[in-house]
């Protein structure tokens, strides 16, 4: 499966707004909070918001580089979603593999950071097998219940 990264539009956002996910993943429903749905909404006219979609144009996940102030340094924060019909069936690197090296010939960034929920343990194998390291965690509360991330972090 070839992917590639391109602006978002209205339609694919009206798509990743009724993506939901089955048991402990259901963390990242995108219906679940109004904050996110305007969210995704307003991310349609960010330069470093994309979709990312298959060789045949079809809709795989997005994702969105950022950055982040730690102890006055900026970082560059990497966050990702695969459509939920297709997690967990192996496509995990090749998805990441391709954010990545696609972001980096945009973006030329040097070092790339991203938090993951700890519970997400098929995330953070994927991150490792694409150079992520553990670098620290936070702890921050989500619809009334809090909620433990790992930061990894990968140079390059």
């Amino acid at each position: 499966m070839e992917l590639t990264l391109r602006r978002r539009t209205g339609e694919d956002i009206n798509e990743f707004i009724t993506w939901t996910y089955e048991g402990i993943y259901s963390f990242y429903d995108n219906n679940s909070q109004q904050e996110k749905i305007e969210g995704l909404r307003e991310s349609v006219h960010l330069e470093r918001a994309f979709s990312v979609v298959d060789e045949d144009g079809n809709l795989i996940g997005n994702c969105e580089f950022y950055d982040v102030e730690e102890d006055g340094k900026e970082l560059l924060v990497l966050g990702v979603q695969m459509k939920p019909s297709l997690t967990g069936n192996g496509y995990g690197s090749s998805f990441v593999k391709a954010i990545i090296d696609q972001g980096r010939d945009r973006l030329k960034f040097t070092h790339l950071e991203l938090a993951v929920a700890d519970f997400n343990k098929r995330a953070i194998r994927t991150y490792e097998k694409e150079g992520f390291r553990e670098r620290g965690e936070f702890s921050n509360e989500i619809r009334g219940q809090e909620y433990r991330f790992v930061i990894m972090a990968r140079d390059f």
